[in-house]
């Protein structure tokens, strides 16, 4: 293989390319248009190409001379590759603009001039191809991400909202990654009941995935100290034509997607999306659902080209919390009545929750879930080496949970707490057996509105053996926030009714309709966000093999805001005691200015130990996460809103020979001034407090990522991560695990794909350690094993079709435990406990075709 290189990207011929060999003419048109190119000179033996004109778009260029001279040139996201057009080829099944999905260009990690190959990165990357994605589409941003090593991916949750642990860094969500569409980001970071997965919907428009794990991450990104997701999407094609895919599953899930697009003037352009009817598999009386649409347009210019790109999503998504469970001798297993894999509390009785406040009383759809809307516009300028990007974004969700609050007791054992004469009786006028269990939950519902603007600029150029990037990156966004919660009594099965406790002495009842408070927590704020970075690189070819890596980001930030004060009111009745501490509005309010900055460094030494295939590296870097409004949410003085300082180091391997990846790398790092604030119940009025607490966190660990051939049609693929990771600084858990995160995690597929049969069918498992669902690691989360088949048959020019069995055995994999009211078991006659599985068995069929 060969390749070349230039200092411009996009790929428009800045010169004029002479006839010649056609080896000669691809590698000079490839170097004119600024872009790698990957072909076999033994393809080209004895062919000669005639001239290209300069200013004229690579991809058209090629398409004028590649066909004739019996060769496909395909000009991709990643580089062009060129292969000679086989004698008979199978027709293929889509006849949409192809994808290579072994090719050895970097797009992600780096903001130096013209291409580096896979086994020239001096940092640790995954990639998820096309292929993977066709033969194994994912409905959620976890789904996508839970065979990446180094990452704990809980998809238990639902959609979204789920959480990600990267390299045993204890924070939660997605606030230790960056998301980033095509190099911007899709948010600036996660933020209270606005994760960045709420607003990012895996469909056919997503075309490859690229992860950066650690390394020089800090530099690339804000708030990314674990690592940065890019999201490639699709471009239009260079002619007409569309594909659509039709998918169901076994609990009633009905999506549709779909693109076209083709050449509109002087513009490509394509449009894309998804349309969905959504049971969910976990039993809840809604039917939820939405879709999501995409424009994109591109138009070529002298020099470089310009996008445009629109996107409007509203859906309605499945969130959920944690369950009743039973516990016994450290072993997990089904409460009857309560399936963990398919049982929610989202029954008739929570359709509709009508919730207290200062202003009278206020009804949400609580059964709706999780909703979100947004609307974002974006566009990209890539012109003689500098590149200008923008997005905006306009986002309002109301995400609605039903928050755990301790684990169940008999109906007997609720009682004799009250020190009152009580009967228990169900919503449907029923009497409840003093056996039955019940459990205290809290109906919660969030209104969050995030106006925001990013932009960037960068210039890339050589200049001798430096190849030198910098830019800046501004933001500015604005976040309102307001949560009302509820406590109520409630049968512990899947739905089960509200119960109320009536006092049979005639007085008033202890609950309202089954509630205790319709008020118990009242939060409110709104902040705004003002930052700015510079940032440079470089990357210095030292000697012939040797190239020195090194980075610097200087972050400046500025956060202003109001944070509203409940006050405790009692809106009790002579009917009922319940609402006797209600939180609600006080209207006064607490304003907040801060500013902060830091600055982020990295370097790292690579040896070239064999030409286009081995690779060695090792990296350092010192780096910081700045706070977000997120930390205001409840205080305008909160102790946990400081700068939290990063140091970390790798060290590793790469090797690209055939078909044949192999990665591995060991890692370290250490966190200081993390915040690791945990919720509690306060004992009276039943409100949700945030106990603000900090501490230091190290890890050490090692990653190895492999891709094999074992036969001509067999593959298999794997990822390892050990790691070790310990909690310090923190009283009395000093030498703790971090809760969640696990010491081993394994995935492997074996596939099974016959040169010249129309079907693969592929076997994966999934694998995880030990873990903690506290910080004080007295209750462990056992090890769990999950697996799945995938498999697929080519129908040709009609389509092909794709089927996925998830978790095959019907697994009872515990993910967490309760994250509000505390983990231990309860006082009841049997030990009970309270935690979130993943979800059960699925299989799901999917049907492709394109025209």
């Amino acid at each position: 293989m060969a390749a070349g290189s230039a200092a411009v990207s996009d790929p428009v011929l800045q010169r004029a390319v002479p006839a010649g060999d056609a080896a000669q003419v691809l590698v000079a048109a490839a170097s004119a248009g600024g872009v790698a190119i990957a072909l076999d000179p033994r393809d080209l033996v004895g062919l000669r190409l005639p001239a290209l004109r300069g200013g004229q778009d690579l991809r058209r260029a090629l398409a004028r001379i590649c066909p004739p001279a019996g060769l496909v040139c395909r000009v991709e996201p990643m580089g062009v590759v060129v292969r000679r057009r086989p004698a008979a080829p199978r027709p293929a099944p889509q006849p949409a603009p192809a994808i290579n999905d072994d090719s050895p260009i970097l797009v992600t990690g780096r903001h130096g001039a013209g291409v580096m190959l896979e086994s020239e990165r001096s940092f640790s990357l995954s990639r998820i191809s096309a292929q993977e994605l066709r033969r194994r589409p994912p409905l959620t941003m976890a789904e996508m991400l839970v065979s990446i090593p180094g990452l704990w991916i809980d998809t238990s949750a639902g959609t979204s909202a789920n959480i990600a642990r990267l390299r045993g860094i204890p924070m939660d969500g997605y606030t230790a990654m960056a998301v980033e569409e095509d190099g911007l980001p899709i948010q600036h970071t996660s933020l209270p009941w606005t994760d960045i997965d709420q607003f990012m919907r895996p469909d056919i428009m997503l075309e490859s995935v690229d992860y950066v794990r650690g390394g020089p991450s800090g530099v690339l990104a804000s708030n990314a100290p674990g690592g940065i997701l890019d999201l490639h999407l699709r471009r239009p094609p260079d002619h007409a034509g569309g594909q659509m895919r039709i998918t169901g599953t076994t609990y009633g899930l009905a999506r549709l997607d779909g693109w076209i697009g083709g050449p509109l003037g002087d513009w490509q352009a394509i449009a894309g999306g998804y349309i969905a009817r959504d049971p969910t598999l976990r039993h809840i009386t809604q039917t939820l659902g939405g879709g999501q649409i995409r424009l994109r347009a591109e138009h070529d210019l002298p020099d470089g080209r310009l996008t445009i790109t629109a996107r409007y999503q509203d859906d309605a998504s499945l969130n959920t919390s944690s369950y009743p469970m039973v516990l016994n001798n450290g072993q997990w297993s089904a409460l009857p009545g309560f399936d963990p894999r398919r049982g929610s509390w989202f029954g008739p009785d929570f359709n509709n929750v009508r919730f207290i406040t200062a202003g009278g009383p206020v009804t949400r759809a609580v059964g709706r879930n999780n909703r979100n809307r947004v609307f974002d516009l974006s566009g990209a300028l890539v012109s003689s080496g500098w590149t200008a990007r923008l997005r905006l974004r306009r986002s309002d969700t109301q995400r609605n949970a039903i928050l755990s609050s301790g684990a169940p007791m008999s109906a007997a054992d609720f009682l004799a707490d009250q020190d009152s004469h009580y009967a228990l009786r169900r919503s449907d006028g029923a009497a409840l057996a003093s056996s039955a269990l019940v459990e205290v939950v809290q109906p919660a519902s969030a209104t969050v509105q995030l106006d925001e603007m990013i932009v960037q600029i960068e210039r890339a150029e050589r200049l001798g053996a430096h190849n030198l990037a910098g830019g800046l990156y501004a933001l500015v966004n604005r976040w309102r926030y307001q949560r009302i919660v509820a406590r109520a009594l409630v049968e512990a099965r899947s739905q089960g009714l509200l119960v109320d406790a009536l006092d049979t002495l005639g007085g008033p009842a202890l609950t309202d309709g089954g509630y205790l408070s319709r008020a118990s927590t009242w939060e409110q704020t709104m902040g705004r966000t003002a930052s700015l970075a510079a940032y440079a690189s470089d990357e210095w070819q030292i000697a012939p093999r040797w190239r020195l890596d090194a980075g610097v980001r200087h972050e400046w930030e500025v956060l202003r805001g109001i944070v509203g004060i409940a006050r405790t009111a009692d809106l009790s009745t002579p009917a009922t005691i319940a609402n006797r501490a209600a939180q609600v509005d006080s209207g006064q309010s607490a304003a907040y200015s801060s500013d902060f900055a830091a600055t982020n460094a990295t370097i790292a030494l690579h040896w070239q130990a064999r030409p286009e295939t081995l690779g060695i590296f090792a990296r350092a870097s010192i780096g910081h996460v700045l706070p977000s409004v997120g930390a205001y949410r409840t205080s305008a003085a909160p102790s946990t809103a400081h700068r939290l300082d990063v140091v970390e180091a790798e060290a590793g391997l790469v090797l690209t020979q055939g078909r044949v990846r192999l990665g591995l790398t060991g890692f370290a790092n250490r966190f200081r001034g993390l915040d690791i604030s945990a919720s509690t119940i306060e004992p009276t009025s039943g409100a949700i407090t945030l106990v603000p607490r900090q501490a230091s966190s190290h890890n050490l660990g090692i990653e190895a990522e492999a891709q094999l051939p074992l036969t001509e049609w067999a593959q298999a693929r794997g990822a390892m991560t050990w790691q070790q990771s310990r909690l310090s600084d923190y009283p009395n858990y000093n030498g703790h695990v971090p809760q969640r995160i696990p010491d081993i995690m394994l995935h492997g597929a074996i596939t099974l794909s016959p040169p010249r049969a129309p079907w693969h069918v592929a076997l994966d498992m999934t694998a995880t350690g030990r873990r903690f669902a506290d910080d004080a690691n007295s209750l462990r989360l056992p090890p769990y094993v999950v697996m799945g088949v995938q498999f697929g048959w080519d129908l040709g020019a009609r389509g092909r079709i794709e089927g996925e069995i998830s978790n095959l055995t019907d697994a009872i994999a515990v993910m967490q435990g309760d994250a509000i009211a505390g983990d231990s078991a309860s006082g009841g006659s049997a030990p009970y406990a309270v935690g979130r599985a993943l979800a059960g068995r699925a299989l799901r069929l999917s049907y492709t075709m394109g025209w």
